[in-house]
């Protein structure tokens, strides 16, 4: 009789204890929420889970990777290895948040260079028109797109908000032939001044999110981000493997 009763409460007992634990699961995350709200003013919702570590949970915000204790008690900036695998999960999870926040960026704001033929891979590059590598990194877009390799730039003024360079790229983003401006501005052409609608500061809030400080910086399709210039010689079997 005992063992009757038992299997049928069985199932009811597992439905309760799965119950219990996402309202557990609930009351953290909204807690986690609630604490990031405190320490960051008009904080966006963040996608917050359990790590593997106990009581650790992995919060993102746009393309940033933070961890907090379920207490919300300590805040935790750093790389979390799994040593039995050596894997990274922070990188991987930023990868993630990375290509996540980039897919979210409208590709008509952003300039492109095309693969010639069949597409084998896309990187998007936040560049700089005044920038020495950028220019050297601009020389290598014809050998990429030869390989299949599509480039999208994405605008970085690295001197900020209404200086000479914020405004040439205005000027090439607001030009009737925006990638034929680029080319001449890349070679050290001035690009004939012009002012419209445009996403350059929004592209400069992007990089802000990316935590960018540098350019060019190469974003892979699957969210790796490399900081600096790479020569196409390495890049493309990079892209390609």
């Amino acid at each position: 009789m005992f063992k009757i009763v038992l299997k049928k409460a069985l199932p009811g007992l597992v439905v309760g204890a799965l119950s219990f634990n996402i309202a557990m699961a609930d009351t953290t995350t909204d807690k986690i929420q609630q604490k990031l709200n405190e320490i960051i003013p008009n904080a966006p919702a963040a996608q917050i889970s359990a790590s593997p570590v106990e009581g650790l949970y992995q919060v993102i915000v746009g393309p940033n990777v933070i961890y907090m204790t379920a207490d919300t008690e300590f805040l935790f900036n750093g790389n979390l290895i799994k040593l039995a695998t050596r894997e990274n999960l922070t990188e991987s999870a930023k990868n993630a948040a990375r290509k996540q926040t980039l897919d979210a960026i409208p590709t008509e704001s952003m300039i492109e260079f095309p693969a010639k033929g069949k597409t084998k891979a896309t990187i998007t590059v936040f560049t700089d028109i005044d920038c020495p590598y950028c220019k050297k990194f601009h020389k290598d877009v014809p050998k990429l797109n030869a390989e299949g390799i599509t480039v999208r730039y994405l605008a970085f003024p690295r001197s900020g908000v209404d200086t000479p360079s914020y405004q040439k790229m205005v000027s090439v983003w607001c030009a009737d032939d925006r990638a034929k401006t680029m080319d001449q501005a890349k070679q050290g052409a001035n690009p004939a001044s012009k002012n419209c609608a445009n996403p350059v500061k929004d592209h400069m809030m992007q990089a802000q999110l990316f935590g960018i400080n540098g350019t060019p910086t190469i974003i892979f399709e699957d969210g790796n981000m490399v900081p600096g210039y790479v020569p196409a010689e390495e890049l493309i079997p990079a892209l390609l493997q």
